[in-house]
């Protein structure tokens, strides 16, 4: 690269998928979900919003027009303050080893500051938090995500933590097996809700959450992120007051290879306290009925933390995080990097003031509940 030559950067677009297909390729594997053609043309699929997602990604090119650095942006839209606020995030970024230090990562960030009213970003190293922390992002306290396990079944799971060389006597010390919930409350009806019959009923989620910032959930949203995805299978249940669906919980059946093991993972649990309850327990029993050995749950708040450790759920946070794998195709040890990072130059004032116990993440946000290898594919 000469010294004087112009450095692009530019959004992708369609028309660039066979040369992103390449730089995948180089810069994560030939085992990448994202050298498949479909699987891209389905991620890249216009949004919720009607923006193809696409357009939220930069890519940086060289003198012949190859693709040499990459930025993935997914767009969701943030309530915060009674406002409704479109959100990146970025959920990749890769510049080929050989192109790095030439500019491409000081510009594509110049770029997502002037360009995008709010970005956010889940899951990196405390070196990297320090980094985002000094270019204007809120990295609450450097405070990472909390996960809440309920263990069903005790023995299989003690193999599992055993097999990725963590310690387990955290778990020894408290109770393990819980017995069957007890409701305290009988509020609403719980009904599995599907791709059939969602829109048949209004959404009544936010009475209670006026106050938090999180993810805006609309039945668009809904639809887009859970029930039009070809490529996970989720089984969602919602509590109905008066045909609307006032709390809801979305899970997903993970096996834990190399283990023929499998567990329950609440990808997202939202909407009034009173419900919340109920949806436990019903997970509690899909769970039981299809021989699961835990469910687990991760959030960046605590708005139900009372309700999940009521029901025995264990708390894990800090460097018991990663007692259990976070990733379980194959599973493995893992460090804690569930930190957190938000940063807008429009509403600077209204990031900056933002604590953990003011806002509410889960799995669901940025793209950590996606396929990463093409052999995942098969197994949907």
């Amino acid at each position: 690269m000469k010294e004087n030559q112009e450095i692009i950067v530019r959004r992708a677009n369609y028309s660039d998928l066979h040369e992103l297909i390449k730089f995948f390729i180089k810069a994560y594997g030939n085992t990448t979900i994202f050298k498949n053609e479909q699987f891209l043309e389905h991620y890249f699929y216009p949004t919720f919003s009607n923006e193809e997602s696409i357009g939220n990604c930069l890519i940086g090119l060289n003198s012949d027009r190859e693709i040499v650095s990459h930025y993935g942006g997914l767009n969701y839209n943030l309530k915060i303050n009674n406002k409704i606020i479109s959100m990146i995030w970025g959920v990749s970024a890769y510049t080929l080893p050989e192109w790095r230090g030439k500019g491409y990562n000081s510009k594509i960030i110049d770029f997502i500051f002037q360009n995008n009213e709010i970005n956010g970003v889940i899951g990196f190293t405390e070196d990297t938090a320090s980094f985002y922390q000094k270019t204007g992002y809120n990295l609450f306290e450097f405070e990472r995500f909390t996960r809440y396990i309920m263990i069903l079944d005790l023995k299989k799971t003690l193999e599992i933590v055993n097999f990725i060389q963590q310690d387990y006597s955290l778990f020894s010390k408290q109770k393990l097996y819980r017995a069957q919930p007890k409701l305290k409350i009988d509020f609403g009806e719980v009904v599995e809700l599907t791709k059939e019959n969602i829109n048949r009923y209004t959404l009544n989620l936010e009475e209670d959450l006026t106050e938090i910032a999180t993810t805006h959930r609309s039945l668009k949203f809904l639809n887009w992120r859970f029930f039009d995805n070809p490529y996970i299978k989720y089984k969602i249940f919602g509590v109905l007051l008066n045909q609307s669906i006032v709390s809801y919980i979305v899970l997903r059946e993970e096996q834990l290879k190399p283990y023929n093991y499998k567990v329950s993972r609440i990808i997202d649990l939202y909407g009034k306290k009173e419900g919340i309850g109920r949806l436990i327990e019903k997970t509690f029993h899909e769970s039981i009925s299809k021989k699961h050995i835990y469910i687990d749950f991760s959030m960046f708040g605590n708005i139900y933390d009372d309700e999940l450790v009521s029901s025995q759920f264990i708390k894990l946070e800090n460097e018991d995080f990663s007692i259990l794998p976070q990733v379980t195709s194959p599973i493995e040890n893992r460090p804690n990097r569930e930190f957190l990072g938000i940063q807008s130059k429009s509403f600077r004032k209204e990031i900056e003031n933002l604590t953990k116990s003011s806002v509410y993440f889960t799995r669901m946000d940025s793209d950590r509940d996606r396929l990463v290898k093409i052999s995942q594919i098969n197994q949907v």
